[in-house]
């Protein structure tokens, strides 16, 4: 994959685009509901908002180390747990303040940064740019429609 020379600010601006709707759907999460899960395996709310705080601490950390070998243990075998809405809502800053640094980082990567190679901890290399694709906003885009989805089932709507 290369660049052009606007390649970083195209990107940059679609996590921007990616994170403003994920904060939207948030934002219509009734306050009673924030730990409100599905089912027993299901991340509530405010879990799903902790994870993709970890999912954007996972791309600042790699971006600032010269490491290129990543850990993506994630899921829902994480135990469940409970917020209160003050937490939520600090959280719900946080998602808000990593938007920006973000789209600060993603728009300064150099061409060579994104073609950089990454790797999982099963050996799997992929490059930076597909990093951020697949791992962080692809990822995101699916969580957004598990929010989605979940605010349909509130609102008496599947």
């Amino acid at each position: 994959m290369h660049l052009n020379k606007n390649g970083g600010n195209d990107l940059a601006n679609f996590s921007s685009a990616i994170r403003k709707t994920t904060l939207k759907r948030l934002e219509e999460v009734p306050s009673t509901f924030i730990n409100w899960r599905l089912n027993n395996t299901a991340m509530s709310f405010a879990h799903i908002v902790k994870h993709l705080i970890h999912v954007d601490d996972l791309l600042f950390n790699l971006a600032a180390s010269e490491e290129t070998l990543f850990q993506w243990k994630f899921g829902t075998d994480d135990p469940h747990h409970f917020v209160t809405l003050a937490d939520y809502e600090a959280m719900l800053a946080q998602l808000q303040v990593y938007q920006q640094k973000r789209h600060a980082l993603i728009s300064n990567f150099s061409p060579e940064k994104m073609n950089q190679e990454v790797t999982d901890e099963n050996g799997n290399k992929m490059t930076f740019w597909w990093f951020i694709m697949r791992k962080v906003l692809e990822h995101e885009t699916y969580h957004r429609g598990q929010i989605a989805a979940y605010l349909k089932v509130l609102k008496g709507e599947a």
